[in-house]
C-alpha cells in the first residue's frame, strides 16, 4: 500500500529551532513527535507490529553538523519549524513464502522550500521494553554492550584488583552501548560501515517474539542509486537504539542518511563526521527496508532465523573466482616458510615477524599442521625442531607460557606476569592431537616424540585440574598454579575441542567429560542466555568477539565427532549461526578512492575481529572453517556451505589483491579500505588450513547434491547407478588441483574424520580448461573410481 500525505506549505528552509523538545533523541515526544496511530500511513505496520507492543513512526530529520536538531512525524501533525511542503509515501507489501515479514519504502519528496541538512528516518517504538531484552547489531552490538565500561589502553589489560576476582561482571571498554545503569542517557548509534550485515534484530524476551530489521547500506536517491556525497562515497544508513531512563520503552531507528552524534573509533569515540544531506525542492530520497516478527523461544531462535533472512533484502553477493585453494595453498606455504627462523642455536617455524613462538591464537605451533600435510622430510624435520624447541616453553603445572623466543625468554610476551590466555592453550591441544593423527594418518607416527605426546597430557590434564577446582577455564590462567586468573568469559572453549580428541588419543574417558560438562556450561551460559561469546583475544578486555563463536562451534563440533551424539550437532550449528552474525554478508561498496574500492574488492565473507577491534579480515583466527563443511554434509543444509564459500571467497580477495595483513575492511573506524602489503601470520596459517580442510567439490553420490567450494566452475552432467559425471572448468589464470570429497547417504551420517581431507583424490585444471571427471558410487571408498577426460 502507498499513502501520500502533504505538509503545510511554507517558504522558509527545514531548520529546527534551539532547544526542540525533540533534539537528541528517537524516543516519541508527546505532542512533538507522536502520530495517530490511525493513520492509514502506519496502521498496517502497526497491526503487523502488534504482539510485539511497537509502532511504526515514519520521521523527517534536520541535523545541525552531527546533532540531530529536530524531527517531526510524516505523516501527522504540523511541522512547526519546517516552512517547507513535503509528502511521503509509506509503502508496506507482504513478503511471498513470508507471513512474518513485511517489505517497506518510505519515499520522501520536497515539494518547495530548502532543507540544508535533513534525512529520513524508520522509527519504531516498543511501549513494554524490557533490559532484559536482547538486543544485536552484527558485529558491533551483543546483548546491547550492556556490560560495566573501564578506561582501558589497548592491550592494555583489566585493572590489577580485577584479577583473581571470582564476581568479576563482563568488562570492556568504551563502545557503542546501552546503558548497564537505570535512570541514565541509554543510547546506541552505529551505522553500515560498522555492522556485518545492516540489520538490528531483537528478542523479547516476555512477549516471546523476534523482531529483525534489515536495511541497505544507504538510502537512495530519485533516480534509485544510493545517495552520495559529492566525491562518491556513499551516505551509509545508520541505527539507533534509544532507552528510555525508566527502561520502560525503546526506539530502534534506521535513518537515511545516517547522522552518528559520536563516530565510534578503535577505542572510545571521536567527533562525528556525519552530517545530513541538503534538498532543494524536488529532491526525492527513500529508504528500503524489511521487518520480520515472529515466535522465538529464546536468543538461539533469533540467530536462526537472522541466518536464514541476513541476505534477504541486501540480495546474493557475487564473489570472483580469483585463486584456486591450490594455488592459495603454494602462496600460504612460500609465506610460512619464510617465517622459518635459523640461528647458531634454534630453528623454529615464527607465526609472528619477531624471533618467537607465540603458541596458539595468533597460530604458533599451528601454522605448522599444513607443513606436515604436505607429508616431506624437510618439512617434518623443521616442524620437529619447532616442537622441540617449544616444550622449554611448559610449566610443571602442565599449562604454557603465551610465548618463547630465541634466547629461551618465556615472559617477555605475557599479557600479565604468568599468565596465559586459555584460548591458546585449547587451540595448542586441539592442533597438536591432530597434527599427531596426520603424522599417523601418513604412515609417519614414529616421529611422534614421546616428550610431545607427555607434554599434551599434562596439558589435558592441567585442563581438567583448572576446571574441577574453579568450574571454568576463564579467559587467563596463572601458567604455575592453574588458578584461573581472570574469570567469566569463554575465552576457554577451544579446550573442550583439545580434551574431546585427547580423550581418544589418550584413551581417557575422563576428559571427554569434563569437554561435555565445560560445553554444556558455556552453552547455556553465555550462548543461551548472553546470546554472544566472549574472552578469545589478548589485545582486547572481554568484548564479544568472532573468535570464540567460531572456536566454541568448532568445539561442539569435535564432541559430535568424538561421540556421534547429534546434539553436539545441533549445537554447532546454532553457534555457526552466531559466527554468520560476525561475517560481512553482502558486497558493501567502498568509494573508489580507496585501495579496496579501486580494485573492486568484494568483501562479503569478510570477518569481523570484535566490538573493540571494529575491523573485517580475511577468514577467521584461527581455522579452516571445517566445522561449517561438516554441518553441511550431515544437515544438507546449504545455508552453511554458502557462509564458507563466502569466507574463502574473502580470503582469495585479499591475498590476490596484494594484501594478506588481518585488515579486509570498511570500517571506519579502522583502515577502511586499505590494501596492506604486509604479513600476518594466523591468515596465512588460515589460508593453508582451508586450502587443505575444505574440499574444491563436494558432492553426494546418491542424491542430486554437490557444492563447489573451490575457485572453479562445476556442473553435474549426469548420474547413474555407477556415479556422478562432473564438468569442471578453472576460469583463473593459475593451474588448480582441484580436490574431490565424494560420499554417499550411509557415510555423510557418519561424523568426518578430522583427517579426511588427505583421502581426497584431486584433478588437475588448467588455466581455462575443462575437464569431465567420473567420481564413482559406493559405499566402501570415498570414490569409488576418478577418471577424466579434456573438452576444450
Amino acid at each position: 500500500m502507498a499513502v501520500t500525505m502533504f505538509m503545510p506549505n511554507m517558504s522558509a528552509p527545514l531548520v529546527g529551532p534551539s532547544g526542540d523538545a525533540s533534539a537528541h533523541t528517537w524516543l516519541p515526544i508527546d505532542g512533538v513527535t507522536n502520530l495517530d496511530r490511525n493513520d492509514p500511513s502506519v496502521a498496517p505496520v502497526d497491526a503487523f507490529l502488534g504482539k510485539l507492543r511497537a509502532n511504526f513512526r515514519p520521521v523527517v530529520c534536520c541535523y545541525e553538523g552531527s546533532n540531530l536538531q529536530a524531527s517531526r512525524p510524516l505523516p501527522g501533525g504540523k511541522l512547526e519549524f519546517a516552512n517547507s511542503k513535503w509528502t511521503l509515501t509509506v509503502g508496506v507489501d507482504r513478503v511471498v513464502g513470508a507471513a512474518d515479514a513485511r517489505d517497506m519504502t518510505l519515499a520522501a519528496t520536497l515539494q518547495e522550500g530548502e532543507a540544508p541538512s535533513s534525512g529520513i528516518a524508520a522509527a519504531f517504538d516498543f511501549k513494554d521494553w524490557s533490559t532484559g531484552n536482547y538486543v544485536l547489531i552484527p558485529a558491533s552490538i551483543y546483548n546491547g554492550n550492556r556490560n560495566r565500561i573501564v578506561n582501558r589502553g589497548y592491550a592494555e589489560g583489566l585493572d590489577p584488583q580485577d584479577y583473581y576476582r571470582k564476581d568479576l561482571p563482563l568488562t570492556h571498554g568504551s563502545v557503542p552501548c546501552l546503558a548497564l545503569e537505570k535512570g541514565s542517557p541509554s543510547k546506541l548509534e552505529v551505522n553500515a560501515s560498522n555492522a556485518s550485515t545492516p540489520a538490528v534484530c531483537i528478542f523479547d524476551k516476555r512477549a516471546k517474539r523476534g523482531f529483525i530489521l534489515l536495511a541497505e547500506q544507504a538510502g537512495r536517491n530519485g533516480a534509485g542509486d544510493f545517495l552520495r556525497k559529492s566525491n562518491g562515497e556513499i551516505l551509509d544508513s545508520a541505527f539507533s537504539v534509544e532507552e528510555s531512563t525508566d527502561r520502560t520503552r525503546a526506539t530502534v531507528a534506521v535513518s537515511a542518511p545516517g547522522v552518528r552524534e559520536q563516530k565510534p573509533e578503535f577505542i572510545g569515540f571521536s567527533k562525528s563526521p556525519d552530517r545530513g544531506i541538503p534538498l532543494k525542492a524536488g529532491s526525492v530520497f527513500t529508504l528500503k527496508l524489511r521487518v520480520y516478527n515472529f515466535p522465538a523461544a529464546d536468543i538461539p531462535a533469533v540467530l536462526e532465523k537472522f541466518m536464514t533472512v541476513r541476505k534477504a533484502l541486501t540480495g546474493p553477493n557475487h564473489p570472483r573466482l580469483l585463486l584456486p585453494a591450490s594455488e592459495s595453498l603454494n602462496w600460504m606455504v612460500d609465506r610460512i616458510e619464510q617465517r622459518f627462523l635459523v640461528t647458531p642455536d634454534v630453528s623454529f617455524y615464527r607465526c609472528e615477524n619477531g624471533p618467537w613462538i607465540a603458541f596458539g591464537w595468533i597460530s604458533g605451533w599451528m601454522n605448522t599442521f599444513p607443513m606436515l600435510a604436505l607429508g616431506d622430510q624437510a618439512h617434518l624435520n623443521r616442524v620437529t625442531q619447532t616442537f622441540d624447541y617449544g616444550l622449554k616453553a611448559q610449566e610443571p603445572s602442565g599449562w604454557f607460557h603465551y610465548a618463547i623466543d630465541d634466547k629461551g625468554d618465556v615472559a617477555f610476551r605475557e599479557p600479565k606476569k604468568d599468565m596465559n590466555l586459555t584460548r591458546t592453550h585449547g587451540d595448542v591441544l586441539f592442533w597438536m592431537i591432530k597434527q599427531f593423527q596426520v603424522l599417523k594418518a601418513q604412515g609417519r607416527g614414529k616421529a611422534i616424540k614421546p616428550e610431545w605426546e607427555t607434554a599434551m597430557r599434562k596439558l589435558a590434564e592441567a585442563a581438567v585440574t583448572t576446571w574441577k577446582k574453579n568450574g571454568q577455564w576463564g579467559k587467563m590462567v596463572n601458567v604455575k598454579t592453574g588458578d584461573v586468573s581472570e574469570y567469566n568469559t569463554s575465552g576457554g572453549v577451544m579446550l573442550i575441542s583439545g580434551l574431546a580428541l585427547a580423550s581418544t588419543y589418550f584413551h581417557e574417558p575422563e576428559y571427554l567429560e569434563i569437554a561435555k560438562e565445560a560445553a554444556t556450561f558455556y552453552y547455556t551460559r553465555d550462548f543461551v542466555k548472553r546470546g554472544q561469546t566472549t574472552g578469545g583475544c589478548a589485545d582486547i578486555l572481554q568484548n564479544a568477539d568472532s573468535e570464540t563463536a567460531f572456536g566454541f562451534c568448532t568445539a561442539l563440533m569435535a564432541l559430535y565427532d568424538v561421540t556421534g551424539d547429534r546434539a553436539w550437532l545441533l549445537k554447532s550449528r546454532q553457534l555457526a549461526n552466531l559466527a554468520a552474525t560476525w561475517t560481512v554478508s553482502y558486497d558493501y561498496e567502498l568509494p573508489k578512492f580507496t585501495a579496496l574500492g579501486a580494485l573492486g574488492t568484494r568483501l562479503a565473507g569478510a570477518v569481523w575481529a570484535s566490538t573493540q577491534n571494529k575491523h573485517s579480515a580475511p577468514g577467521y583466527c584461527t581455522g579452516s572453517g571445517d566445522p561449517l563443511l561438516k554441518i553441511y554434509r550431515a544437515t544438507g543444509d546449504a545455508r552453511y556451505a554458502d557462509l564458507l564459500r563466502d569466507i574463502l571467497r574473502a580470503h582469495d580477495e585479499a591475498f590476490y589483491g596484494g594484501g594478506g595483513t588481518e585488515r579486509l575492511t570498511y570500517c571506519d573506524a579502522d583502515s577502511r579500505g586499505a590494501n596492506y602489503h604486509g604479513s600476518n601470520g594466523w591468515t596465512e596459517c588460515n589460508g593453508a588450513m582451508m586450502a587443505l580442510e575444505i574440499p574444491g567439490i563436494y558432492v553426494r553420490t546418491d542424491i542430486d547434491r554437490a557444492y563447489v567450494f573451490d575457485a572453479v566452475k562445476a556442473k553435474v552432467l549426469s548420474r547413474s547407478a555407477d556415479g556422478v559425471e562432473l564438468q569442471i572448468t578453472n576460469p583463473t589464470k593459475f593451474d588448480a588441483n582441484v580436490a574431490i570429497f565424494a560420499e554417499n547417504r550411509v557415510q555423510a551420517k557418519q561424523p568426518q574424520r578430522s583427517v579426511a581431507f588427505l583421502d581426497w583424490p584431486k584433478r588437475k585444471v588448467k588455466p581455462g580448461e575443462t575437464v569431465v571427471i567420473r567420481v564413482g558410487a559406493g559405499s566402501q571408498s570415498r570414490v569409488a573410481s576418478l577418471g577424466s577426460s579434456s573438452r576444450s
